[in-house]
């Protein structure tokens, strides 16, 4: 480890559900999470992690390994109400997924799936409380790096564009606005550099380096605290770090992670075989078809030559 890093403050990972759930279990975290992240007011904000069952096959590896606490991940959700710059309140859905790698992507749009069905009563001027979708904003924060994208923090954001002009509109659907959705980006392992901006100090939090153990479960806080909000949640993480509850918490996790990677491996080298015999089957039968037209193009040539044969004679 660098001499030069300051070892008093030592911090969970927050790259961890465990960990990122009891960060965002203090409002406060929460709130200047999602605030500087969208770069917009929250207004009111409600954590709502919420469990959901893994594979069948996953499961009885878990009870084999007598690990029976670990039969669920969570999912990490928030209901928000957030002030948009035309000064209008929204309430929204944000939904917050973590991956270490490609293979979270089905993972992803699975919950995306099934938040697109839920609803939320919300007061409608002239119709009163009224059950509608929410508007949805994704947050990933990647173990892995994208391809062709290399800040930190990337927001991908929707726009009404105008074909008949090319000109935006400004103006928003609540018909556009519930059937697609804002993203967030995060990629841990490219947060580094000096902290110049709040969100600087809040991504620090997440960078992928200084660890003081070997399982990348602890790392030390190099960076100033001058930041009232970013210290509140480094002091979480701090005090996460001393729980041993946490820490078995964190183990369990692991184990999970590498079983449910190496289930995800495995049924993908289950498709592949599978693809590779349905090749091999449909070229088969190619061949098959092929054999067969020549079979009749050689009897339609012989019954034409015994044609020309009959109108000689």
């Amino acid at each position: 480890m660098d001499s030069e890093i300051d070892t008093k403050m030592v911090i969970a990972n927050p790259i961890y559900d465990v960990v990122f759930k009891r960060l965002m279990d203090d409002t406060e975290n929460a709130r200047f999470f999602i605030e500087t992240l969208l770069d917009q007011e929250v207004e009111s904000i409600e954590f709502r992690p919420q469990e959901y069952p893994l594979a069948k096959e996953i499961t009885e590896t878990l009870e084999h390994l007598q690990l029976p606490g670990a039969m669920t991940f969570f999912r990490l959700d928030f209901l928000a109400t957030i002030k948009t710059v035309s000064g209008e309140h929204q309430k929204v859905l944000i939904e917050v997924q973590k991956g270490k790698n490609t293979l979270d992507i089905n993972r992803f749009r699975e919950y995306l799936a099934e938040h697109y069905k839920r609803t939320d009563e919300i007061e409608i001027p002239g119709a009163g409380i009224q059950k509608v979708p929410l508007h949805i904003i994704t947050i990933y924060i990647l173990g892995f790096e994208l391809e062709h994208i290399s800040t930190p923090a990337v927001k991908i954001a929707r726009e009404y564009i105008d074909l008949m002009t090319k000109q935006p509109i400004t103006a928003k659907e609540d018909f556009a606005e519930q059937l697609t959705h804002d993203c967030i980006i995060i990629q841990t392992s490219r947060i580094h550099g000096p902290i110049q901006t709040e969100l600087d100090a809040l991504l620090s939090l997440f960078e992928q380096n200084y660890f003081v153990d070997d399982y990348h479960h602890f790392k030390s806080y190099p960076q100033s605290l001058e930041n009232k909000k970013v210290r509140r949640m480094a002091m979480t993480l701090s005090y996460v770090a001393g729980s041993n509850e946490t820490r078995k918490a964190m183990e369990v996790e692991e184990s999970i992670r590498r079983i449910v990677e190496g289930y995800s491996n495995k049924e993908m080298q289950t498709i592949r075989y599978e693809l590779h015999q349905t090749k091999q089957v449909v070229a088969e039968k190619d061949k098959v078809i092929i054999e067969k037209d020549q079979t009749i193009a050689e009897k339609d040539k012989q019954i034409a030559e015994l044609l020309a044969r009959l109108e000689l004679s």
